[in-house]
């Protein structure tokens, strides 16, 4: 049975993905910044789930607690923050850009730091990062100025490790608008023009993401390494 390591999981894609893992048959260990009810509640979801809590952006913490945790065969990178919403560069905050690369660049990072050693002496693993649709050049925009920055900075993380690391499969994936807790507080006018947009004509469920990202983390795409999985119901090229 393998062990996988979903980072914020507690919700969201996270937890989608744990849930999706967890009915596979994978060992499956659930994450939060915290040890919150909504960690808890996820780790009683589980069945036969282990349960951590560590700040990513914390590297101590994070070599910590993942030393306690035994063999990981595959960690996801999930954990991350966006609340930049800039409608001038002007307005762009050093300080909620430091959070979001601390968390989403560098708390990726330290994951991969504590655990890829492990994969590297057993000679096999799989990483799979959650990057963004706003971690692509043409698909950022002001409003998501500074986050668009750190997951572009999650994708190139991701190609550069998979270059240096041949053995450990190392890939990512970056969905487009999902419906989670960050989109909860979105207008309806929101959710109608994000519809027009999509060739699909919606907006993603955390499943439909998570199943893209356990075909990444599974034997099944032993071919893939150092790609990035764009999942957005055609944002991309609708109308262009």
């Amino acid at each position: 049975m393998k062990t996988i390591l979903i980072t914020g999981s507690s919700r969201g894609i996270g937890k989608a993905v744990a849930m999706l893992a967890a009915s596979k048959g994978y060992r499956v260990i659930v994450h939060a910044s915290t040890d919150s009810d909504e960690l808890n509640q996820t780790h009683k979801e589980i069945e036969g789930s282990l349960k951590t809590f560590f700040d990513v952006a914390d590297k101590k913490a994070v070599d910590s607690e993942i030393a306690k945790l035994g063999v990981i065969d595959i960690l996801v990178n999930n954990a991350g923050i966006g609340r930049s919403r800039n409608t001038d560069v002007r307005d762009a905050d050093d300080e909620q850009a430091l959070k979001e690369y601390k968390v989403n660049v560098l708390g990726t990072l330290h994951c991969i730091q504590a655990i890829i050693p492990g994969m590297v002496e057993r000679g096999g693993g799989s990483i799979v990062n959650i990057a963004s649709i706003k971690g692509h050049y043409s698909l950022t925009s002001m409003k998501s100025l500074t986050y668009g920055i750190s997951k572009a900075g999650v994708i190139a993380l991701t190609q550069a490790l998979a270059k240096e690391f041949p053995t450990v499969r190392i890939n990512s994936v970056s969905p487009g608008y999902v419906k989670t807790d960050m989109s909860k507080s979105w207008p309806p006018e929101t959710f109608d023009k994000i519809s027009k947009q999509t060739i699909l004509s919606r907006i993603a469920q955390p499943e439909e993401i998570a199943q893209a990202v356990l075909f990444l983390a599974s034997d099944d795409a032993s071919y893939a390494t150092g790609t990035d999985l764009l999942i957005d119901g055609g944002f991309n090229i609708k109308d262009k």
